[in-house]
């Protein structure tokens, strides 16, 4: 009877252990300015050194390391998650100085430097024991205007479990910066340069695995999501037939909740989009329901003006040894 018993409950291990395994843990998160101590030349960041306005010292520094990582650590049950989007990073050594915080994990980094005026990229993490590194390219962002943005990030990765490909694309696009409608056409063109990239592999794949995620400044309604990148709205068991991308924020963004918080007001500027063979029941799915604007009781500020909204690393001038202005996002794919 006791071997049987043995036998039993090594089975049930094996068969959770399968589960664990096949599935995808996907997260995006702006962490607001994460610059390291130094003064590099051609970037903006005077405020962010030990004699700058914001007295950005190595202390200073590495407490924002060890908040974000606490965070990071948190994710998908305390495992972490296996591809983070990173949003307004510096440069490739804060990123793997983060990295290297988050003991969970073994990540590579993938990193490009852009030319935005504030001198901040987009930048992926993914672990390297369960990916390896197809290609990786920076898509530029061409503004009317003369100021300068940041470009998309296109990682291509391979699963080394079944060698199935993905495409991740870390978004940044424009600020609202000079009102929603006047600053809107920048974030059209942002738009149309990501649209670009992802018909160019449909047209050559239309079953292709391609993940869109960042701060989109934008919501899911607005005309650059839908009209422009030509995402709709992801419902569980809808057909969605004629539908290529598929906006996996847009149900929490209706229902009022957003990663933002602007005068009071949630904004759903962070999301992740999917092609739609990400929901054909073929292979690896995207799981319904899975998104999540992930909040920890310790993130949230309790009181005052900005009640609900995560804590910062400044209120204004004021340190507030804290995260971010922006929650992060994650979703499951699943097998």
């Amino acid at each position: 009877m006791l071997k049987k018993i043995s036998i039993i409950v090594f089975l049930l291990s094996f068969s959770l252990l399968n589960a664990q395994t096949d599935s995808l843990f996907i997260a995006s998160w702006n962490v607001e300015n994460l610059f390291d101590t130094l003064d590099t030349k051609d970037k903006n960041d005077e405020e962010f050194l030990p004699s700058g306005s914001k007295e950005w010292t190595s202390a200073r520094y590495n407490r924002k390391l060890a908040n974000l990582a606490k965070v990071l650590s948190d994710m998908n049950n305390g495992k972490a998650p296996d591809v983070l989007g990173l949003i307004e990073v510096e440069n490739k050594s804060v990123v793997e100085d983060f990295a290297k915080t988050v003991s969970l994990r073994n990540y590579q980094v993938v990193h490009f430097e852009s030319p935005d005026f504030r001198g901040i990229d987009n930048a992926l993490m993914f672990d390297k024991e369960i990916f390896e590194l197809i290609s990786a390219y920076n898509f530029a962002v061409e503004l009317d205007s003369n100021r300068t943005t940041r470009d998309i990030l296109h990682v291509e990765l391979k699963l080394k479990k079944d060698e199935e490909v993905f495409n991740f694309f870390v978004n940044h696009w424009p600020s609202r910066r000079g009102g929603l409608e006047g600053s809107e056409p920048n974030r059209i063109k942002a738009a149309e340069v990501l649209k670009n990239a992802v018909d160019s592999i449909l047209n050559e794949n239309e079953y292709a695995n391609i993940i869109m995620m960042g701060d989109f400044n934008d919501e899911t309604d607005n005309k650059s999501i839908k009209e422009i990148l030509g995402s709709s709205n992801f419902k569980c068991n809808d057909n969605h037939e004629e539908n290529m991308l598929l906006n996996t924020s847009a149900q929490r963004d209706i229902d009022g909740e957003g990663t933002y918080l602007y005068q009071k007001n949630w904004n759903m500027l962070d999301q992740i989009i999917i092609s739609k063979s990400l929901d054909d029941n073929k292979g690896w799915e995207y799981n319904c329901g899975s998104f999540d604007i992930f909040k920890k009781e310790y993130m949230i500020t309790k009181e005052g003006f900005f009640k609900g909204a995560i804590i910062p690393s400044f209120g204004g001038r004021k340190y507030l040894d804290g995260y971010s202005d922006h929650y992060p996002v994650s979703i499951t794919l699943i097998k």
